[in-house]
């Protein structure tokens, strides 16, 4: 993992952006010792905290941004803005699903119980939850995030969520296989028929107005969707299906060749068969 994360400024102009490791504000040795681990695993700087500002910090390492160690998470501090793993809408949507009630990316995914997902833009990671939830114990998802500070964010909080809070949730995050790829990559290297199901969420270029928490993502991860040649690797890879999500009225989804099959308010979603 490199000392520097690409962002997008725009969709046609990306910047460096540096990092540095540091800690909440009074740590504590296990704290610290994590800062010093991720460090050394990741090859960002660990800077101890030493009663100084988050922004004070990132002055004092020239650093646009800081990991920041906490008690039981990580949280990625940018500009004054704090973005800390959580499962965001998934818990409410597992929660609506054992009302029996329906979800409209399970519905376009066609999962069940043993099922395997691949999910190719993990983000934050609200719907590989969902989709680990539905898959259960016998099934298997994997989230690939090809942006270093996100897979590491969202690796950490998955194995910290605090099982007390909600069990069924937390097993479920558990269960989930976060891996830093580049989908692109992976696809070439994974083998025939080796996923029920391959899912695509593209990162959409701006924000909608109800989405702004997620500006800090959309600055760390990488913009645009798949190629024509990622769609072919993703049917070769996928046993069933590969889906992809896209803003209304659909139009990535047309030019790519999706039909769509679900739609919501705001978005909709597209199948190609394997």
């Amino acid at each position: 993992m490199s000392q520097s994360q690409i962002a997008p400024d725009t969709p046609s102009q990306r910047t460096v952006l540096a990092f540095a490791i540091t800690t909440i504000a009074r740590p504590q040795e296990p704290e610290c010792e994590t800062a010093r681990c991720i460090a050394a695993a990741t090859g960002y700087r660990y800077v101890p905290r030493a009663h100084r500002s988050l922004a004070g910090i990132a002055a004092a390492e020239a650093a646009d941004g800081l990991i920041v160690v906490g008690r039981t998470a990580l949280s990625l501090w940018i500009a004054g803005q704090s973005l800390h793993h959580h499962p965001n809408m998934a818990k409410l949507r597992i929660l609506a699903l054992a009302q029996g009630k329906r979800d409209i990316l399970v519905d376009a995914l066609q999962i069940k119980l043993g099922d395997h997902v691949l999910d190719c833009t993990c983000g934050l990671g609200a719907d590989a939850i969902v989709a680990s939830c539905v898959v259960g114990p016998s099934g298997r998802v994997r989230a690939l995030e090809a942006a270093p500070l996100l897979a590491l964010l969202v690796e950490h909080g998955m194995a910290s969520y605090p099982l007390a809070d909600d069990p069924d949730l937390g097993l479920a995050m558990r269960r989930v296989e976060v891996l830093n790829a580049d989908y692109a990559d992976y696809l070439r290297r994974e083998a025939d028929n080796a996923w029920d199901v391959v899912y695509f969420d593209p990162m959409f270029d701006e924000s909608i107005a109800h989405a702004r928490g997620l500006d800090l993502v959309r600055c760390l991860a990488r913009p645009g969707g798949p190629a024509p040649a990622d769609l072919r690797e993703a049917r070769r890879v996928a046993r069933r299906r590969v889906v992809m999500k896209d803003r209304r009225p659909g139009r990535l989804l047309a030019r790519l060749g999706f039909a769509k099959v679900e739609e919501s308010r705001r978005v909709c979603y597209g199948v190609l068969p394997a």
